[in-house]
């Protein structure tokens, strides 16, 4: 089974070295892995704030019950 393939784009950062070093001396992942993790988070983080503002905004058509009910 073939990967699918990800397209991807070369960019250039420009980031303190004591930040980078922090990284570079833990050999499990490449520096490459290690910022692709801290977007992914970041997005994440943003997603789940955009949840948090949303708090008491939204009205739902159903009861915890209902819901439940609808589960079994």
């Amino acid at each position: 089974m073939k990967k699918p393939v990800i397209e991807t784009r070369k960019i250039t950062v420009n980031l303190p070295v004591s930040l980078i070093e922090s990284f570079t001396r833990d050999k499990k992942t490449n520096l490459t892995e290690t910022i692709k993790q801290a977007l992914i988070e970041h997005r994440q983080r943003l997603a789940y704030q955009e949840l948090l503002d949303m708090e008491g905004k939204v009205k739902f058509m159903l009861t915890a019950e209902e819901l439940k009910e609808l589960r079994d």
